[in-house]
């Protein structure tokens, strides 16, 4: 999957497509961002080097996970 493909899939979701480093490392990671009343929800998707071997269905599977779930994942 290119990053285009996995904008378009988490914004037909209501998803935003964000990529971050984490804690200045160089590596860049994926996660998906929607506002939920004032809070924002931030969901980790995966490495940006590995999107490519993700698919549709375990992006969308990612995207609806509940909240619970996807704090330990």
């Amino acid at each position: 999957m290119t990053e285009a493909e996995a904008r378009a899939i988490m914004r037909t979701q209501g998803w935003t497509y964000k990529q971050r480093s984490r804690y200045g490392l160089k590596t860049k990671y994926v996660y998906a961002q929607r506002r939920q009343g004032p809070k924002m929800l931030d969901r980790y998707i995966c490495p940006l080097s590995r999107l490519g071997n993700l698919t549709e269905q375990e992006l969308l599977a990612k995207l609806t996970l509940p909240p619970e779930a996807a704090e330990h994942t």
